[in-house]
């Protein structure tokens, strides 16, 4: 199902790889059913993918913890003028005003220190990172190799011997991919982050010329395959994530950024209102010190929310997921408008272009977060 028409289309599936599993009756027929399983690169995938989801939750719990602990830290320092007003000899080390400072300062160096271990290259967000590029490279690895060799794989056109040393030559192009960017993903995304020198696809399967205007039927097969996989399968992916909530009942990039946005506003809200509390109690003359606390601390709770919403980076997330549908939504229509055989072929190779960029802008972003307050 398409995004791109009126019909919303069906998330629920979004995250369950259906484009590498192949599940699709266009990509089932016999004509191109062995271009589009790929069962070695399947069994690479799935334990890569596991890490990735395993290393981002450990990560973003790290990172969460750092902040609410420099937050803590923050707040208990702040609670010294209500400390004072009580202590005999607040510079006393046996005050609890002493005290409490002391159990800031440590706090604070503790969650700190936490905040930067978890940037450092070793940290459960870098390893996150190292297997997102990893599936990622792996997806694009697939369809690029199909858009690649697609006259090739209309040549075929039911030849056992042919297909057979298409699958060979396909495996081999695994293994130049698992040496160039698999054996080593750190060295990968650290290109990837300097825009320099990134694994080229092409020169791990170089493109076959098509020729001819009219489209093969077997091309049709391939077409019809590929935009359920590719285009319409991208498209419902980009719709689950700019959706509030996941099926499963996860937050979304989408919605992760309205929560902070929420968020924002309280913070807003509540310091207006303390503030006008704050003006009554200097007109009265009652000297309530915990107003001033009051503020502190919720001026610290907005900093702590920007500090997690740096780190999850949903903005910059909506952003690139909308973008990138509306990427889709050029392709399809360059797809379709084409009409001879090379240029439609042109057309899918270009969608796969983009599609490794965008998998770097995702990389970069993720790069750059950072959970410290």
């Amino acid at each position: 199902m398409s995004e791109t028409g009126s019909d919303k289309p069906n998330t629920e599936q979004a995250f369950a790889n259906f484009d590498l599993k192949a599940e699709a009756p266009e990509a089932r027929k016999p004509a191109v059913r062995f271009a589009f399983e790929f069962p070695q690169l399947l069994d690479l995938f799935v334990p890569a993918d596991e890490a990735a989801a395993r290393e981002r939750r450990s990560s973003r719990i790290l990172g969460v913890f750092a902040v609410f602990i420099v937050a803590a830290a923050l707040m208990l320092a702040s609670l010294g003028p209500l400390i004072s007003e009580q202590a005999d000899d607040p510079a006393s080390l046996s005050s609890p005003h002493t005290w409490l400072g002391l159990g800031a300062a440590a706090l604070g160096i503790f969650g700190t220190v936490l905040g930067l271990l978890g940037s450092r290259r070793g940290a459960s967000r870098r390893k996150w990172l190292q297997a997102r590029l990893k599936t990622e490279t792996l997806r694009l690895f697939h369809f690029h190799y199909i858009a690649a060799r697609l006259p090739e794989i209309v040549a075929i056109n039911g030849d056992e011997h042919r297909k057979q040393h298409y699958i060979e030559a396909r495996l081999l192009a695994l293994e130049r991919l698992k040496v160039k960017v698999l054996a080593d993903p750190e060295a990968e995304l650290e290109r990837i982050i300097a825009r320099k020198e990134e694994t080229s696809f092409q020169s791990i399967a170089g493109f076959e010329e098509a020729h001819g205007d009219a489209v093969p039927p077997v091309a049709e097969d391939v077409f019809a395959a590929w935009q359920v996989l590719r285009l319409n399968w991208q498209a419902t992916y980009c719709a689950a994530k700019l959706e509030h909530r996941r099926p499963d009942g996860g937050m979304t990039p989408k919605g992760m950024e309205e929560m902070f946005e929420r968020l924002a506003w309280f913070f807003v809200g509540a310091i207006i209102l303390i503030h006008v509390a704050h003006f009554f109690n200097a007109l009265a003359d009652l000297r309530i010190t915990a107003l001033e606390v009051a503020v502190i601390w919720v001026a610290l709770a907005a900093l702590a929310a920007r500090a997690l919403e740096d780190g999850f980076q949903p903005m910059r997330e909506v952003e690139r997921y909308e973008q990138y549908r509306a990427n889709v939504r050029v392709a399809e229509e360059r797809f379709e408008a084409a009409k001879s055989f090379p240029a439609k072929v042109e057309a899918l190779r270009a969608f796969e272009r983009t599609s490794l960029e965008e998998m770097r802008v995702f990389l970069r972003t993720h790069a750059r977060a950072r959970f410290l307050l």
